[in-house]
């Protein structure tokens, strides 16, 4: 059994700038696994070993698949250079080596070509004046070469570029790591016109509007959310339209009865009310009287009309009027 393997410099150099490094610490933890024991785990043990999310790890096999790193097999995944090419599951398209030639190190410009093309290119300027006013700063050469880079090497509009320094700006995430993570997303997401970043710009900003008054509901203010509480709000807030007022409701509830803060129990609560069409705290009240008056016992009600037992004679009831008189007479006698 080897006591450790070799990580090329090369892969450090590309991927330590442009994979998440949740991506990084799953593929390394696969391909540590794989060294020491010759087999590959599956996506559900990976998620498990680490307390991932599944999601979390398909994403981050789809991205080292995308970048060549890693194949998709019969039997699942490996390592592109432990599998022969005739037992790849399926060749690759077109669009998946476009995609995967998207994550190839970002080339390298130099100062004269990077003026000649502003030059030439009255946007290029633009952006560059531009993206001095939004970042706040004097822009140093490589700033200039990364976001040239962004138009020449990513192929996005200038127009989109500029959108995409504005919403990291208004995060107050502006490092060029971030930046470069960005700028690729976007286009492996095809956001490459001005409308498709609108769009998604404001997806994510409601998405973050609705994070931010269910963090304020339960009092969730000193840690980041988790992948699968961040899919909880999302279900509510942004597939099932629940409004805030109901959350708030259905988590006061879910503490009554549970004793604390349980996003399954909330969510069985708050699809109900979603199934039932229920969109207020009112509607949800109105339901419950409405339910406990259908659950109440029914009392029989009690008529004017004597029982059959009210005119019953017992014929076996001594009669003692005769006995009355005869006592009666005998003292008039006396």
């Amino acid at each position: 059994m080897s006591e450790g393997f070799e990580i090329k410099f090369s892969f450090i150099e590309k991927w330590g700038r442009f994979a998440k490094a949740e991506y990084l610490q799953i593929y390394l933890y696969i391909l540590s696994h794989f060294k020491k024991t010759g087999k590959m785990l599956k996506n559900g043990e990976v998620a498990k070993k680490l307390d991932k999310d599944i999601d979390t790890v398909n994403s981050a096999l789809d991205f080292w698949i995308t970048a060549d790193v890693m194949v998709q097999t019969d039997e699942g995944f490996s390592f592109a250079e432990e599998v022969p090419q005739n037992s790849l599951k399926t060749e690759k398209t077109k669009t998946e080596s476009d995609a995967a030639s998207r994550f190839r190190v970002r080339p390298s410009y130099d100062s004269a070509e990077i003026d000649a093309a502003a030059s030439v290119n009255k946007n290029i300027d633009y952006l560059f004046r531009e993206a001095e006013k939004i970042l706040g700063k004097i822009l140093s050469p490589s700033d200039f070469e990364m976001l040239y880079s962004f138009v020449d090497w990513l192929g996005l509009p200038v127009e989109v570029v500029i959108m995409l320094l504005r919403f990291a700006a208004s995060r107050g995430k502006t490092g060029k790591r971030y930046l470069e993570t960005v700028a690729i997303d976007w286009t492996d997401k095809g956001i490459d016109t001005y409308e498709s970043a609108e769009e998604y710009i404001k997806e994510i900003e409601l998405k973050l509007s609705n994070e931010g008054r269910v963090r304020g509901v339960l009092g969730i203010y000193d840690r980041a959310l988790t992948q699968t509480e961040k899919k909880y709000i999302k279900l509510w807030t942004f597939e099932k339209n629940i409004s805030s007022e109901l959350v708030s409701e259905a988590y006061d509830r879910t503490v009554a009865a549970t004793g604390k803060l349980s996003w399954a129990y909330m969510n069985k609560i708050l699809m109900s009310w979603a199934d039932e069409g229920i969109s207020t705290v009112d509607e949800v009240r109105e339901k419950e009287v409405l339910f406990k008056l259908k659950s109440a016992p029914v009392k029989e009600k009690v008529s004017g009309k004597k029982g059959k037992l009210v005119n019953y004679t017992d014929t076996n009831k001594p009669d003692y009027s005769d006995f009355a008189e005869k006592i009666l007479e005998d003292m008039l006698e006396g």
